[in-house]
């Protein structure tokens, strides 16, 4: 049986969702244009600048670090010859936000197709064909340049949420209407400092036409041209004016609505404190190890998946697992380590690892070490007996170098 695949119109699709400028897209709330919003801003950033800032590891079943060579250059250090690593996972994450899709392609060594550069390139210079969802196909089309074609295998490809697994889909297409709220508050507050607040009622004697009317606002505004706030009001005995009370309450209640900025924060699965919201009763440390163990997860796991897929090769596939180090942020502290290890909970070896440091290759660190005044409980009674007996024999007399007892005598 045949099925037919229809092909997307990316392009479309990309108009649409606002990664590129079109006429009939505001593009204030996707793409990026959303930057524009200082709360869009600020969670973007936040969330970037953490999975940049961490290194990714390929650990073994030990934890101990088994990250190919290859691979720790390129996505640790530097991934092309234009852009640093912090960048790179920078600029991906940040796309991958605004557009739903972070693209770079995979330039591999022909001989052993081990990964020999990272190549970035924007979202708009990217198409996905799959119009065979069993071979899909990517094509890069960059500027002044011949088109690239490229199997799957060859694509890094960040996307946080994705209802089909080929395409990613943005979280900021959810919240057009929150931040258009966000947008009308700014602009009715901007208005409403920007008319230097004048605004008055303007009454005249007799009855006017539109045209008079019209002709007698005009009249009046050329009058007052130039006057700042503050300015005295000059009217003849044949008008009145009174300025036009506004109820300050409105205006509060525009100026402090945090529920544009708390669904954005949602969405974008960052606290709400991030973007000032409110201040929650904790130590900073605590704050940031908690954003990292229960939100960056969302982002960093996809990453590290997607990383681990297509740089490995197969054989290390199975016997290692790809993931961000954040154990300079969330580890144990050295008196916690030290008492773990004590404690015959972990090895030493196990204690460096958990603040931050790399395995020893001494074999006395992958014991378990405790000190010598601790005893088992069923054994403490004997313990006891034997130290009894052992006193009362040195206070009788002293052993011999062949265990008889002498006396004191």
């Amino acid at each position: 049986m045949l099925f037919k695949f229809e092909k997307r119109d990316w392009a479309s699709d990309y108009l649409t969702q606002g990664t590129l400028p079109s006429w009939s897209n505001s593009g204030n709330y996707i793409g990026i244009s959303a930057l524009k919003n200082s709360d869009i801003l600020t969670a973007v950033s936040h969330i970037a600048s953490n999975v940049a800032r961490f290194p990714i590891v390929a650990l073994d079943k030990q934890n101990r670090n088994k990250t190919p060579e290859e691979m720790d250059y390129l996505i640790n250090k530097s991934p092309n010859g234009t852009m640093n690593a912090y960048h790179w996972k920078f600029v991906m994450t940040v796309n991958a936000i605004l557009t739903g899709d972070g693209f770079s392609r995979i330039v591999r060594d022909p001989k052993d197709n081990k990964p020999l550069d990272i190549e970035y390139y924007p979202t708009s210079q990217v198409s996905i064909d799959d119009s065979d969802v069993t071979n899909v196909k990517y094509h890069f089309t960059p500027i002044n340049g011949k088109e690239i074609v490229e199997p799957i295998e060859n694509v890094i490809h960040f996307m946080f949420f994705t209802y089909d697994g080929i395409h990613g889909r943005s979280p900021l297409l959810s919240l057009k209407d929150e931040i258009g709220l966000q947008e009308d508050g700014i602009a009715t507050l901007r208005r409403f400092f920007k008319s230097g607040m004048k605004g008055g009622l303007l009454k005249a004697k007799g009855k006017l036409n539109k045209e008079a009317r019209r002709k007698m606002r005009e009249e009046f505004e050329y009058a007052q041209r130039g006057a700042t706030t503050g300015s005295p009001i000059v009217i003849d005995s044949n008008t009145e004016y009174s300025p036009i009370e506004v109820d300050t309450n409105v205006l509060q209640l525009i100026n402090s609505n945090n529920y544009s900025t708390s669904q954005i924060a949602k969405a974008l699965h960052i606290p709400a404190y991030k973007l000032a919201i409110n201040s929650p009763n904790q130590s900073i440390k605590q704050l940031n190890e908690d954003f990292i163990r229960s939100d960056l997860p969302y982002y960093f796991n996809p990453i590290a998946s997607d990383i681990g897929n297509k740089m490995l090769n197969p054989e290390d596939k199975r016997l290692l697992r790809v993931e961000f180090d954040t154990r300079k942020e969330t580890g144990l502290t050295v008196t916690e380590a030290v008492a773990a290890s004590n404690g015959t909970m972990i090895t030493p070896n196990e204690a460096r690892y958990l603040i931050g440091l790399e395995y020893s290759d001494e074999p006395d660190l992958e014991r378990f070490q405790s000190t010598l005044n601790t005893v088992f409980l069923d054994q403490k009674e004997e313990y006891q007996k034997n130290m009894q007996n052992k006193d009362n024999r040195l206070k009788g007399g002293e052993e011999d170098g062949q265990g008889n007892q002498t006396s004191n005598n």
